[in-house]
């Protein structure tokens, strides 16, 4: 079923599916394996923000993975106790399962129970869904899930604290000085310490709508609030919005998404103001608008992308 299908090979297969569940949890199970590949194959090529496939159909290469990875998928299937399948998709999301952007990529999953997760350039969470409850994990990076309404909770964990819902779209960034920010974008949530003690002296704290709660990834308490830009409502679809906003902080944020470094070499250059709307993941539209407003040319060298006065 990874080359070109023939209408008889079509019928044989669905024959072999319907002949037991075991054959099509192998075969899903299988599928899986040959999908995260090619995501890893294809993730660093895309810049704009996309649905990901999790099924795609491989050309005639991805045979010769198969082959040599029969033993490990064997190993995979023996030792896998479960999961459930994702809607549409024949793919298994097994407890913890981790999913990953690499740089220069936005990303949208769809979880078992509906949800959707869409993570920001090199970013990293873990997903654990049962009959009980509804879990995901942010160990780096940027999420927004869009929580599907459910009976059970559902929590999202980043750091020592822990969001939970039961439907709203919440935002969860760890910054690079590991402050953990999170926003409420609709719906009703409240944060609480993942700490058993720190849980016991405070009570959760309310979310409240456009408003965002931060403390440090090792605390075990909220210890100020903050709130995004105008930009925060836009990152899932590559885009950054600022009233006013220095050339480098602006140049910082596109650095998420660019493979080689932006510098700018005049420092009073890199403090000048800005204002407007940018496309920070596509990094080639990005330079040519910095470039035009402040009237700058861009040199490339293997070290990084460099930008000076005319």
């Amino acid at each position: 079923m990874r080359g070109e299908v023939t209408e008889q090979l079509q019928e044989q297969f669905e024959q072999w599916l319907a002949e037991s569940p075991r054959h099509r949890q192998a075969y899903n199970r299988y599928s899986r394996v040959i999908a995260q590949a090619e995501i890893l194959k294809s993730s660093g090529q895309t810049s704009e923000a996309t649905t990901a496939k999790l099924v795609t159909r491989p050309s005639t290469r991805w045979m010769m993975f198969g082959a040599a990875a029969a033993a490990v998928i064997v190993f995979a299937i023996t030792i896998s106790a479960g999961g459930t399948p994702i809607p549409g998709s024949g793919v298994y999301a097994h407890a913890a399962e981790p999913l990953v952007t690499e740089r220069g990529e936005i990303r949208s999953f769809e979880l078992e129970d509906g949800s959707m997760a869409t993570l920001d350039s090199n970013t990293r969470i873990e997903v654990s869904i049962s009959p009980d409850t509804r879990y995901v994990r942010v160990s780096h990076g940027r999420a927004r899930v869009r929580v599907a309404n459910d009976i059970r909770p559902f929590r999202l964990a980043a750091g020592q604290g822990i969001v939970t819902t039961n439907e709203g779209i919440v935002d969860v960034m760890i910054g690079a000085d590991r402050q953990v920010v999170v926003e409420l974008i609709s719906g009703k949530a409240h944060l609480a310490s993942a700490s058993r003690a720190a849980s016991a002296a405070a009570e959760p704290q309310s979310l409240r709508t456009r408003s965002a709660l931060q403390y440090g990834f090792h605390d075990t308490q909220v210890r100020s609030t903050a709130r995004y830009g105008v930009n925060s409502a836009n990152w899932p679809s590559g885009w950054t919005e600022h009233r006013s906003i220095p050339l480098d902080q602006l140049i910082s944020e596109a650095n998420e998404y660019a493979s080689l470094p932006i510098v700018v070499e005049d420092p009073k250059i890199a403090k000048r103001d800005v204002s407007g709307r940018f496309k920070i993941s596509d990094t080639e539209m990005f330079l040519k608008r910095i470039a035009d407003l402040f009237d700058l040319t861009v040199h490339r060298r293997p070290d990084g992308i460099f930008v000076r006065s005319k």
